[in-house]
């Protein structure tokens, strides 16, 4: 499979995944606002999501993915293992002059903070970011349109997939076949084209015979009516709160 295959998804994807395999072994994914810079795939994430950031600058491997069949833009689910690197930018800086316009175009919450200088000047917690970009893709392969992502490891090995769930919650189980070992699951979903309410569900714990055994299981629910005033702007307040933690906690009072 080619690398530009990859790219072109990760440009035209509102959303995409990225999962890893940490320096204990263990498996996480996230979702994440896929950008570019100089034609490599890159993440900007906010401070509230700094620890996402410190663990993948620790990851044994990284997997890049645009696996979800309604925010995918219309390409066929593809992933690739990845280099990584990850520098952190507290003022902001590197992220406005080569990746904000690509944000504000592509994902409109981010309008409501950053699409003036007005704004910027506003909301200055959402402008420091945690910059990751893929210096190096490997291992692209495409996938079936299925429900989730998987990462894998039987025998220690990373193994990305997609498969199909049975059921909801943390008693959800899978129709695709796995082989045993630790594993994690992605599934997510956003609201089009605002993109004002995105969902995802993550079971992490292993295949045992072919079944899922949860260890642990988390969520952003599904609304599937608009959210009222109040609970937006309680919503924004956490948000900003806990971005100003994470960049103070990295920069010091």
């Amino acid at each position: 499979m080619s690398r530009h295959q990859l790219v072109s998804a990760w440009r035209a994807a509102p959303f995409a995944e990225i999962a890893w395999i940490d320096e204990h072994g263990r498996l996480d994914a996230a979702t994440v606002v896929p950008l570019t810079q100089r034609d490599h795939p890159a993440v900007a994430l906010t401070y509230d999501r700094v620890e996402v950031g410190q663990a993948l600058a620790r990851a044994q491997a990284v997997l890049l993915s645009v696996t979800s069949p309604v925010l995918g833009g219309g390409n066929t689910p593809v992933s690739a293992w990845a280099h990584v690197s990850v520098h952190e930018d507290p003022r902001g800086q590197e992220f406005q002059e080569q990746l904000l316009p690509q944000e504000l175009a592509k994902h409109p919450p981010a309008r409501r903070f950053a699409d003036s200088m007005l704004l910027r000047s506003e909301h200055p917690w959402y402008l420091p970011r945690v910059l990751i970009r893929a210096t190096r893709l490997e291992e692209i392969q495409t996938h079936p349109f299925r429900d989730a992502l998987a990462l894998s490891a039987p025998g220690g090995a990373g193994m990305a997939t997609t498969v199909d769930l049975e059921g909801d919650g943390e008693a959800a189980g899978i129709r695709s076949p796995l082989p045993d070992g630790p594993v994690v699951i992605l599934q997510h979903g956003a609201d089009l084209p605002g993109l004002d309410q995105p969902w995802w569900r993550r079971w992490r714990g292993e295949i045992r015979d072919g079944a899922l055994v949860t260890e642990e299981f988390a969520e952003r629910p599904q609304h599937l009516e608009p959210l009222g005033v109040w609970r937006r702007w309680r919503d924004q307040v956490a948000f900003e709160k806990a971005c100003r933690a994470g960049i103070r906690d990295a920069t010091g009072p």
